[in-house]
């Protein structure tokens, strides 16, 4: 459409109206911007992704399977016969693995089978992500006895016991098992894993581990940390 003469002026004037109007608005978006407070680092960071993991765990006599202070499997029998649990479990890295394992004893006396024969331990666990129980795992006492074997199966008013309350917070990631001895690993022949299906399970690269001496050691925590897959 042509424009009139006269007309030139007032369109200039409304067209560089408009160019600062839109200037002064793209300004103050970029002003509005730069004062928006950033994106927070929490929710940028990725969550910790959780893995699968399967396994096997044999005690003798009973235990209790901690993973990331969460308990994730126990054995469903308390006493006999012996047996072989499979577990299984969803965790991130780092893993903190712990397990309380206890072999039947009498509180007072330390024997079992009605007060006629001492006992005896042993614990062994293998994880398809490759965590396996050996001789690397810290491990603490917390039952122990009889401290006088011979004097207390002559007499079992006689036994002598030792017990120690469990540590806050040791089956905790944040626990620090400061002063916790290594485990002990134990041959297959002194531990005996009377379990029928126990050599259908892949035990590679796991050994036997319990408290210094399988006889006398009750109950046995054990613990390690693993920051990522063996």
């Amino acid at each position: 459409m042509p424009v009139r003469r006269g007309s030139e002026p007032a369109l200039v004037r409304a067209a560089a109206t408009a160019a600062i109007a839109a200037i002064a608005i793209a300004g103050s978006a970029a002003a509005s911007a730069s004062q928006s407070p950033p994106a927070s680092n929490d929710a940028a960071k990725a969550k910790p992704r959780k893995h699968h993991v399967s396994g096997q765990v044999f005690a003798d006599n009973d235990f209790e399977l901690y993973v990331n202070g969460k308990l994730v499997a126990e054995d469903p029998i308390d006493f006999t016969p012996f047996n072989v649990v499979p577990v299984e479990f969803r965790a991130s890295y780092p893993m903190t693995f712990a397990i309380w394992a206890k072999d039947f004893a009498d509180p007072t006396t330390g024997l079992e089978y009605d007060n006629t024969q001492t006992g005896d331990g042993g614990l062994i666990a293998a994880f398809s992500n490759g965590v396996v129980t050996n001789g690397s795992w810290r491990s603490f006492v917390t039952f122990r006895g009889p401290t006088n074997v011979a004097e207390c199966l002559a007499d079992p008013a006689t036994c002598h016991v030792e017990t120690s309350p469990e540590p806050k917070d040791w089956n905790q990631p944040g626990f620090k098992a400061k002063g916790w001895a290594h485990a002990t690993e134990h041959s297959r022949d002194e531990v005996q894993p009377h379990a029928p299906d126990f050599d259908s399970y892949d035990w590679d690269g796991a050994e036997f581990v319990w408290g210094p001496d399988l006889v006398q050691d009750n109950t046995v925590l054990v613990r390690k940390v693993f920051k990522r897959a063996p």
